[in-house]
């Protein structure tokens, strides 16, 4: 009798039939339904951030000219203010210091310790009057265009820019009037350092004026030309 080969197996038996029908070799796989979920979607940048105000300024505005605006506004807000908060709030110090040093060391015009000493303390309740506003309105979530002085604010502005005004007239007046020797002169004396502090202080405030409105020129020509190139 002849010898005949065993049989195949079951599993090879199914194998060749799946073969034959063009199925898979191999049963199909279940996963769990928790995998086949699709991934959570990322909530947007938080608009707190610079990230988010950025992009939500490149969203809203509608020209390159009003992005860069935008930009620039964001920009100042964040490390710009808080530089300029610093100077702003270190010059009525300084404003203070300098003139309770010097208080009876200018007979030639008194008035200018006076006008230090009552300028850098108003300056300091105004500066703190402001940050407190501000805090106000970014609790409240008010907008920059809505945000409303409040009438102590416009007070105290009022006050100082006639003040501001007093200032330059009894400091340019003194410039070239008095001697910075009090031996010389005892009542025509006032001390350099103090003179030079008040002068160059209030001649500052016009070297910046000018600075920024050069500034402001330069960033309105290029909006210009950025808004001219995407009209063409």
């Amino acid at each position: 009798m002849a010898s005949q080969d065993a049989p195949p197996s079951y599993e090879e038996a199914r194998q060749e039939g799946q073969g034959i029908k063009g199925l898979d070799a191999q049963p199909p796989m279940y996963t769990d339904p928790e995998s086949q979920r699709a991934p959570p979607i990322e909530p947007p940048p938080s608009y707190e951030s610079i990230y988010g105000r950025v992009k939500a300024a490149q969203q809203e505005a509608e020209s390159k000219p009003q992005f860069f605006k935008k930009l620039l506004t964001i920009i100042m807000g964040t490390l710009g203010c808080t530089i300029c908060l610093g100077i702003i709030l270190a010059v009525p110090v300084s404003m203070i210091v300098m003139g309770s040093l010097y208080f009876n060391d200018c007979p030639a015009e008194w008035r200018i310790p006076l006008y230090l000493i009552v300028g850098g303390s108003v300056g300091i309740i105004k500066n703190f009057s402001s940050l407190c506003q501000k805090v106000k309105n970014d609790k409240d979530n008010a907008e920059d265009e809505n945000v409303k002085t409040t009438k102590f604010d416009s007070l105290l502005n009022c006050f100082l820019l006639s003040w501001f005004i007093f200032g330059n007239v009894i400091i340019y007046r003194t410039y070239g009037h008095f001697s910075p020797d009090k031996t010389v002169s005892p009542y025509n004396y006032c001390d350099q350092t103090l003179f030079d502090y008040a002068f160059w202080l209030t001649t500052s405030f016009y070297i910046l004026l000018g600075t920024s409105c050069c500034c402001i020129c330069f960033c309105g020509c290029l909006a210009s030309l950025l808004g001219g190139d995407k009209a063409t």
